[in-house]
């Protein structure tokens, strides 16, 4: 499976006193990660407008955190995101925050497509699918 690589530069505001990333912020990280895997999966397409222009969206069903080491300054995160499973209506990317070539996180999300406004489910739309499915065979 081809992984996605995107560098994010970790800074003050991102962290607690202790000097490290605040909880929440590593979340932020993973979920800013997974719409610049987006914008490049799709030639530019963003989560917002799957949901505003093109009609549909990809609501979390399950989300789960590992958290391994400390995230903070001045070193880089690079999140590491790789399509691992596609459903008929569901798709399952896994993220890995690493610095500093260490695995500082690991996160997986599951999301289904639904239709908007209704919220109905629905099957990954063909581009989708054919864009994730050779993501997927890159591997």
């Amino acid at each position: 499976m081809a992984e996605f690589i995107w560098r994010r530069r970790v800074g003050f505001g991102d962290c607690d006193p202790a000097q490290i990333a605040y909880t929440g912020r590593i979340a932020d990280f993973a979920l800013e990660a997974l719409d610049a895997f987006w914008e490049d999966l799709l030639d530019g397409q963003s989560w917002f407008a799957m949901n505003v222009e093109a009609g549909f969206g990809m609501p979390f069903v399950h989300m789960d955190y590992d958290f391994r080491r400390p995230i903070a300054p001045p070193e880089p995160l690079f999140c590491h995101v790789v399509p691992e499973l596609l459903g008929t209506s569901s798709v399952t990317l896994a993220v890995s925050g690493r610095q500093g070539g260490r695995v500082a996180f690991e996160a997986r999300f599951v999301s289904v497509f639904v239709e908007r406004p209704g919220l109905s489910k629905i099957p990954v739309p063909g581009h989708i699918r054919a864009a994730l499915e050779a993501r997927i065979g890159q591997g």
